[in-house]
């Protein structure tokens, strides 16, 4: 097993805590981008409520961030199953 000197060390354990600050940094910040009703059905969420947070699905691609209700994330898996099937 190869030994890093400590200098090595701190600057590597420096390093990863600043990338991990910048990514918890851009989570929050896209948190607070998050629309206030779902992107398919328009029904609204409260950020407030943690049942809501915790079963409702965020889908970020490119910068935009889209939320959708269990209903509307249970309606598409529907139809992508059957899709699917039919095409089997």
């Amino acid at each position: 097993m190869i030994e890093m000197s400590r200098k090595i060390r701190r600057a590597l354990k420096k390093k990863m805590g600043t990338e991990s600050s910048d990514k918890l940094a851009e989570k929050i910040f896209q948190f607070n981008k998050l629309p206030d009703m779902c992107s398919a059905c328009s029904e609204a969420f409260d950020k407030k409520d943690r049942k809501m947070v915790e079963s409702w699905s965020v889908v970020v691609k490119q910068e935009v961030v889209r939320l959708f209700c269990p209903h509307c994330i249970q309606k598409t898996k529907e139809i992508v199953e059957n899709y699917d099937k039919s095409n089997s």
